[in-house]
């Protein structure tokens, strides 16, 4: 990586220029010399930081990951776990994954049946009379895994 100032000889000039025109300017507003000076100092070392840095724009190298992963996988192994806790929540159920499950309904008798809404007569046809209950009832159970992925297949 590349420093922002090439060389530290470079960086440590432009330090000591920063920490001299502070001094300057601090003695000309009327500060003593030596708090001028004492001042100065972290105001120099702070330049001189700010000069060995990287540049925000060199590209930083990372070797490929050893187990390669997507998101598809993270969102689908976080989902299972939602699932799982839901099964043993009745109200996690309610509040985290039936309103998730009713807008992706939603979105799908949306976009190829043309109904905007899950309420309506015909979509109870479309959906099923189970997939329906699980998206609207507050008090419908969570279904096991293979009724479930049933359910949502016919989605």
């Amino acid at each position: 990586m590349t420093p922002i100032v090439g060389g530290l000889g470079r960086a440590v000039a432009l330090a000591v220029a920063v920490a001299a025109g502070t001094a300057l300017v601090l003695a000309r507003v009327g500060a003593p010399w030596l708090w001028a000076v004492a001042l100065s100092l972290p105001v120099g070392a702070l330049a001189l930081l700010v000069a060995r840095l990287p540049r925000a724009t060199d590209i930083l190298w990372a070797p490929a990951p050893a187990h390669v992963s997507t998101a598809t996988s993270v969102q689908a192994s976080t989902l299972a776990s939602r699932l799982a806790e839901a099964a043993v929540d009745q109200d996690r159920f309610v509040n985290r994954v039936q309103p998730r499950l009713r807008r992706l309904a939603e979105a799908r008798l949306r976009q190829q049946h043309g109904l905007h809404d899950i309420h309506h007569p015909r979509a109870r046809e479309v959906l099923g009379d189970d997939l329906h209950r699980l998206l609207t009832d507050p008090k419908a159970p969570l279904p096991e895994p293979s009724k479930l992925a049933d359910l949502l297949e016919n989605l």
